[in-house]
């Protein structure tokens, strides 16, 4: 249910599903400062836009499947 509602609202960007920090906090069980670390350390791959973290759908999918 919690990760339907960050799908909900999740930013599409020419037809690319974008998720924030914050949206993908409850999904995942862990902390903004745990999924930043994961970002700086390569294990989560991330992009910056407006000031904000942005991690695509492929992207989520491959930390949750591992293959990062």
């Amino acid at each position: 249910r919690t990760a339907k509602r960050a799908e909900e609202n999740a930013t599409k960007l020419n037809g690319i599903t974008l998720y924030t920090l914050t949206e993908l906090e409850s999904v995942l069980g862990v902390t903004h400062r745990t999924l930043q670390s994961y970002i700086k350390t390569g294990r989560l791959k991330g992009v910056k836009i407006g000031g904000k973290w942005k991690v695509t759908e492929e992207n989520l999918q491959k930390f949750i499947n591992g293959d990062v």
